[in-house]
């Protein structure tokens, strides 16, 4: 808040023998600064409870000015001019001008420079004494219509410049729009609760603090990469998104998560109608759940989507980012560096990359032109993305994204049979490929390998398509009827011995990820 009032006489005299002008002007400001925190924690094993911080810190100064000027004359007159102007600009919310200290009036042919007479200590001191200066504490300012006026006693605590009021009013919210001044302050102040309580604000809302850089821009290497591993404490889980586009507005696309502890799925929350569309892809990222839609609209009236929609699920929250330039139904997502990869799509060679600083889709190297890059698989190994499938020649393609550029990769991409999913796992690439006959066979190579060599099998008769989520070393298979759990050891890999519960019910297509999701009782902020 700020408050501003100017005061300005002047009075001219005149006599037969001279001239005399007197002038005053005074200038009052005050700027109260806002330093409430409140810290909000559960019970601890002793049952007390943690302490809070509230108060204002003002920045209050009067600065006043005369002069008088006396010139001779010879002309008899004698008049008497009196002016008086006034100027006020203040905030509805304060009190009215603050009376201000003037000094003596000096005789100078000049007036002297502005000079501050009160200190800023005096000032919180005569503002303490004065109730009629002081300014509401609840809501910057605004006091609630309910809650009759009280009047505060300031208090310093520690020693700093934070003040704590009696009796307590209402708490002030931790946000991203002051989260960084708070910890700022907190660091000042040594407060390590408070510290965590601002880095929490960031880690649960990191996509966000990500583009905003008055905060990002801000922090060093240590907190940048602090509040990042922060989103990453939690559970990782297998989550699958049910997506049914036969009944939208019914809400039966869902995203659900593999409880491991009680072998059983479990609801996490519905899809919003936007995100729900024939041949989407999904990947996650900085414990984001990203979904590009495929087609939008049903019937005659369905076409392609270039929209893309995110997940938060510390806040669970659901967000539109930055649509594609190109629209692709059926592409491959992926992460890599902290950028998003849609490679291909329906008729498409093209590839864009997301940067989430900036919100921005920007296109990177093609495809090379004979990959027509419909069915194909990819994934991330060791710095690179290796796409397979889509073309009539299958090979194995591999992206370096220092250079933006494909090449072929010296390993083959494959057999004959149809390659239905590809993951990377502590350095390996690992393809699943469908035999009518034979069941699953599972094809392994090194990143820098030539060779692909059969590690594993698991005997089923017309085995039906399904995609992969990696937790740790171990390969969840899910498809609509099954789910299967492949051990990605380096010496000897290999399917579990029973099959897990598979996924209830599914209404469409499933489509697999891994989410870090918070414990239970874990109180998140949603900004």
């Amino acid at each position: 808040l700020s408050v501003t009032s100017e005061l300005g006489v002047k009075i001219t005299e005149s006599n037969r023998e001279s001239d005399t002008s007197y002038s005053f002007s005074s200038v009052a400001k005050i700027q109260v600064e806002e330093s409430f925190v409140a810290e909000r924690k559960a019970k601890d094993g002793d049952g007390q409870l943690s302490l809070r911080l509230r108060g204002k810190v003002y920045d209050y100064y009067v600065q006043s000015t005369s002069h008088s000027v006396s010139t001779k004359r010879s002309l008899p007159s004698a008049s008497m001019e009196t002016a008086l102007s006034r100027s006020s600009e203040h905030d509805p919310t304060t009190s009215p001008t603050v009376p201000s200290t003037v000094e003596s009036l000096e005789i100078a042919p000049k007036p002297p420079a502005p000079t501050r007479i009160l200190s800023r200590k005096n000032s919180v001191l005569q503002i303490a004494e004065n109730p009629h200066l002081q300014l509401p504490m609840d809501g910057f300012g605004v006091t609630p219509a309910s809650t009759p006026p009280a009047s505060p006693r300031l208090e310093l605590v520690a020693g700093s410049n934070f003040f704590q009021t009696s009796p307590p009013s209402l708490d002030t919210r931790l946000d991203l729009g002051n989260c960084y001044e708070v910890l700022c302050a907190a660091k000042a102040e040594k407060l390590s609760d408070l510290q965590d309580a601002a880095y929490k604000v960031m880690s649960d809302n990191y996509l966000q603090v990500l583009r905003t850089p008055s905060i990002y821009g801000r922090l060093n290497a240590n907190e940048r990469e602090l509040i990042l591993r922060r989103r990453m404490k939690g559970k990782t889980c297998v989550t699958v998104a049910d997506i049914s586009t036969l009944e939208p507005g019914l809400q039966t696309s869902r995203l659900c998560y593999y409880d491991d502890e009680g072998d059983r799925w479990r609801h996490l929350c519905h899809l919003p109608l936007e995100a729900v569309s024939r041949g989407c892809a999904m990947c996650s990222m900085f414990n984001y759940l990203f979904v590009v839609a495929g087609c939008e609209g049903s019937g005659r009236a369905q076409r392609p989507s270039n929209r893309v929609f995110c997940y938060d699920p510390l806040t669970d929250i659901w967000r539109e980012i930055c649509p594609l330039n190109q629209a692709r139904p059926h592409c491959k997502l992926v992460a890599l560096d902290g950028c998003l990869y849609a490679i291909g799509g329906e008729c498409l060679y093209t590839v864009e990359r997301y940067d989430p600083r900036h919100d921005r889709w920007a296109f990177a190297a093609p495809l090379p032109h004979d990959t027509f890059a419909v069915a194909h698989t990819a994934t991330v190994c060791d710095g690179e993305i290796y796409v397979t499938g889509g073309t009539l020649r299958y090979v194995l393609l591999r992206y370096a994204a220092r250079t933006d550029s494909w090449t072929v990769s010296p390993a083959g991409g494959g057999g004959k049979d149809r390659t239905v999913e590809m993951v990377s796992v502590n350095g390996f690439i690992y393809r699943f490929d469908l035999n009518r006959s034979t069941g699953i066979g599972v094809y392994r190579c090194g990143a820098k390998a030539k060779l692909w060599y059969e590690c594993a099998a698991y005997a089923a008769a017309y085995p039906a398509c399904f995609q992969c989520a990696v937790v740790g070393g171990l390969v969840h298979c899910i498809g609509r009827r099954f789910h299967l759990r492949f051990l990605a050891d380096p010496v000897s890999p290999r399917f579990g011995n029973k099959e897990l519960q598979p996924f209830p019910s599914p209404h469409g297509s499933l489509l697999p990820a891994v989410l870090v999701l918070p414990r239970v009782g874990t109180e998140q902020t949603r900004v």
